[in-house]
């Protein structure tokens, strides 16, 4: 007996083992034996838990010369924010060892081999200069 498949008006006639090979379905995943697909992709990522010393806590800003982000913030829980140029904020942690830090933020990490802090006076203003692998951000500390 030869089956008739029909597809967009048109009708085509198929031998009866074409028709069982057009009906035969993949296994379900309830069937015995069937196998079931494994969700892959990447694996989680895991964000450090933040650590920064009290030194670099508070809000730092772009020196006008350099520098990716307009300004940086540490909070005491060690979590950053980095304000782009454009004005778009990205956090996350930040993670320091001695004298390197790395900030684990969307787009993966951002590491500097030697941050340092100089203070430095201009006129009645007390200033600090954080300086990530030589690009300077500045606060005012100065209490005015």
């Amino acid at each position: 007996m030869a089956a008739v498949l029909l597809t967009a008006g048109c009708s085509h006639s198929l031998s009866p083992s074409e028709a069982d090979r057009k009906s035969s379905r993949p296994p379900d995943a309830e069937s015995p034996g069937a196998s079931r697909p494994q969700a892959r992709g990447p694996a989680p990522s895991v964000t450090p838990r933040g650590s920064v010393p009290q030194t670099l806590v508070g809000e730092w800003n772009r020196d006008g010369t350099a520098g990716r982000f307009a300004k940086m913030r540490f909070r005491p829980e060690g979590s950053v924010a980095l304000t782009l140029v454009g004005g778009r904020v990205i956090a996350g942690t930040a993670v320091v060892e001695g004298t390197s830090m790395t900030l684990h933020v969307a787009g993966g990490p951002i590491s500097y081999k030697r941050w340092s802090i100089e203070k430095f006076e201009l006129d009645d203003y007390a200033f600090e200069n954080l300086i990530l692998d030589g690009v300077r951000y500045v606060r005012d500390v100065s209490g005015s």
